[in-house]
């Protein structure tokens, strides 16, 4: 059989969830406050979904300070996490921040998340340009499908590539090597690695992002920064940490159309054949 760490990833049975937590952690000092919390960062903001035709209102003009500043950080957090479904794109990761497996910090991990609510999520995790997984996880299942690349530096035998040649490998949510994975495809393990916003400390500045109105959002005495849509429902559009430690996430396609759709029973192989 194919050995259980060396399906599940190169550096650690769980280390392709561990690399996007850490991914996202490392960005999410954009939002935080010097004394990060651990609750959910829309605990204490207005529920409900929002939308993308978020800009009912002209946009304003003014710098937002102080408590404002933070309950407009809060309130785009919670309107994200809200969306019935949402895009999010990393880029310039370092893989060794933050996920304990000995990674080298100079190799950058990017990442694409679909993500639809109650549903699951797909997309891509790249350790580098030919490195990188397919995803789905939807319905109790998670499905990695790595590229030939990415299986070639596992040294695995001709016996077992002929095993998983071209197949996604269909594990349970439950397993505790996708656990970590499983719980970053849903809107609450993705925007758990962000601390609630307090404090007094933050300021929003009129700006444009790609030619639309949005609020900079920073915070005294951090390096990160934010940038939120400059709208009557604000939504997070990118977080930012220009640091060796840092990278870059997008969030886009707030409530759009999007699906997820698993992988054919003649497209993946149980995951227990490979001894996982």
């Amino acid at each position: 059989m194919v050995s259980e760490k060396s399906v599940a990833g190169r550096r650690g049975p769980t280390v392709p969830a561990v690399i996007l937590a850490a991914a996202l952690a490392a960005a999410a000092t954009a939002c935080g406050s010097s004394s990060s919390a651990s609750s959910s960062p829309a605990a204490s903001a207005t529920s409900g979904t929002a939308t993308a035709s978020s800009s009912a209102s002209p946009a304003g003009t003014a710098t937002v300070t102080g408590a404002a500043a933070t309950a407009l950080i809060t309130k785009a957090i919670a309107n994200t996490k809200a969306s019935s479904s949402l895009v999010v794109v990393g880029s310039g990761i370092p893989a060794g921040t933050g996920t304990g497996t000995g990674s080298s910090s100079s190799q950058q991990v990017s990442f694409t998340l679909t993500l639809v609510q109650k549903a699951g999520c797909r997309g891509t995790i790249a350790l580098s340009k030919v490195e990188s997984f397919q995803l789905v996880e939807t319905g109790g299942y998670v499905w990695l499908k790595p590229t030939s690349a990415f299986y070639a530096t596992l040294h695995l035998s001709q016996a077992a590539l002929a095993l998983v040649a071209d197949k996604y490998i269909k594990v349970p949510t439950n397993n505790a090597q996708v656990a970590d994975l499983a719980k970053i495809c849903s809107f609450s393990g993705l925007f758990g690695q962000l601390p609630t916003p307090t404090g007094t400390s933050y300021v929003a500045t009129p700006t444009t992002d790609n030619g639309k109105s949005a609020y900079k959002i920073t915070q005294t005495g951090q390096a990160g920064y934010a940038y939120i849509t400059n709208s009557s429902t604000p939504m997070l559009v990118k977080l930012a940490e220009p640091t060796a430690s840092g990278g870059v996430i997008g969030f886009t396609e707030y409530s759009a159309p999007l699906a997820i759709i698993a992988p054919s029973d003649a497209e993946s192989i149980d995951g227990t054949k490979l001894g996982i």
